[in-house]
């Protein structure tokens, strides 16, 4: 009899019914009648498989996550992480957030801002400071950003080197104040709305705000801001500045002192105006770079214009020659010619380039000067426009040429009504053109 041997259970099998191979290890044989079992051996259970480890969620990348963003929020801080990490503990981690993390970051915002703003004020400072600038370059130069490239005619044009100095340094000081005042709205501007995003507060509604605000300060405030803006571009642009004589249109004179809102200057009878920048359309300004001195001399027909002219011309070359006013004078004097001519007499003209504001100083003299070479050349001085005005009585004039005008109802009229009231005062009548040569041909 042929023994069968039942085959091993499978491997998942012996760890759950470890009897089963030892019952089925004598089967019956083919023809049904037990057999005698031979060789019959204890299979060697194989080992049975460790069970896998079930971890808990908290202690798995996953379970750390969810429970880090259940702390933290979506957007885990530094100090949130660092205390959950070490704490484990949803309820520390999220108060460490909000009592410490927030107020930390708020704290260093407004730190770097302070630090920012102090850094560029401070360069600012250094560089519109024309007193400091003065002191580290000598007396002799001006350092800092407001070096003018008409320094010297208005050195010139001033004579005294503390009027300039005053009004670099009062430009600069203005110049330099705006860019402070820039400079801080900026930065606190962005340090506030950086603090209101650590806070969760949504800035869509409070840039909507501030849009409408704004709109609404323009309208209400616009004539204001208005000066503010031409007073800053007139600054940078460097207009006019203090010591200048500047013509406004309504008023003239010279400049006091300048500001973002308003200008002020004196007039020449000394009048103070405060003028508003918003309204300054135009701006003549009378001391930049240099002037010059215009003289028209009024001469008689009888007088030879080549004559004229080199007596002139020789008197204002006497002038430039003058060392007392030659430091006035940029060019040598002109002797432009005819100007303008009439029926009683023609103008010469004279020009004279000069320091600005010294043209005025320098007619004066020429003035003087141009009247006693006329006078020692036997030359009159004319006029260019004549009228005369006699006063003549009622009786002389009845007497005289109103007898040529009896055809004339209105003078039969007007000569009524005189006599009607009794009144002999003489009016005045104003003499015709001298009669042209028509009326001596006649």
């Amino acid at each position: 009899m042929i023994d069968a041997v039942t085959p091993a259970p499978s491997l998942l099998a012996q760890p759950l019914i470890p009897s089963l191979g030892m019952l089925l290890s004598a089967s019956p044989s083919p023809t049904g009648s037990p057999g005698p079992t031979s060789g019959l051996t204890t299979p060697t259970p194989l080992p049975s498989p460790s069970p896998s480890v079930t971890s808990d969620p908290l202690v798995s990348l996953e379970g750390v996550a969810t429970a880090l963003r259940d702390a933290c929020g979506t957007d885990p801080g530094l100090l949130c992480r660092t205390v959950y990490n070490t704490t484990h503990s949803n309820y520390l981690a999220s108060g460490a957030e909000v009592f410490l993390g927030t107020p930390i970051r708020i704290a260093l915002i407004l730190v770097i801002a302070f630090v920012v703003r102090a850094l560029l004020h401070r360069f600012i400072r250094r560089t519109t400071d024309i007193g400091h600038a003065t002191e580290r370059t000598g007396s002799g130069s001006w350092g800092g950003l407001f070096r003018s490239s008409r320094a010297g005619s208005l050195l010139g044009a001033f004579g005294d080197p503390a009027v300039l100095m005053e009004r670099r340094r009062q430009r600069a000081a203005t110049v330099g104040s705006l860019l402070r005042s820039v400079t801080s709205i900026f930065i606190f501007g962005l340090a506030f709305l950086s603090i209101l995003g650590e806070l969760g507060i949504n800035l869509a509604p409070i840039v909507a705000s501030a849009g409408v605000l704004g709109v609404a300060v323009g309208f209400g405030a616009q004539n204001l801001v208005r000066d503010f803006l031409s007073g800053m571009f007139m600054l940078l642009e460097d207009q006019y500045g203090v010591g200048d004589v500047i013509d406004l249109g309504p008023v003239s004179g010279a400049v006091e002192a300048v500001s973002l809102r308003t200008t002020r200057l004196r007039d020449v009878e000394g009048t103070v105006w405060y003028v508003r920048n918003g309204e300054i359309t135009r701006v003549g300004n009378k001391s930049q770079q240099w002037a010059r001195t215009v003289l028209d001399v009024p001469l008689d027909y009888d007088t030879e214009v080549a004559t004229a002219k080199r007596v002139l011309a020789r008197t204002a070359n006497e002038l430039w020659a003058d060392a007392k006013w030659s430091s006035l004078i940029l060019a040598e004097p002109e002797v432009w010619g005819m100007e303008t001519m009439t029926s009683d007499g023609y103008t010469l003209r004279v020009a004279i380039k000069t320091q600005p504001l010294k043209q005025w100083e320098v007619a004066r003299e020429l003035r003087e000067r141009v009247r006693t070479s006329l006078g020692a050349a036997g030359i009159e001085l004319g006029s260019v426009q004549r009228s005369e005005v006699t006063m003549v009585d009622d009786d002389e004039e009845t007497a005289g040429s109103r007898e040529e005008d009896d055809a004339d109802p209105d003078a039969g009229v007007g000569g009524g009504d005189a006599d009607a009231q009794g009144t002999d005062l003489p009016r005045a009548r104003i003499d015709p053109p001298a009669p042209g040569p028509s009326h001596l041909r006649g």
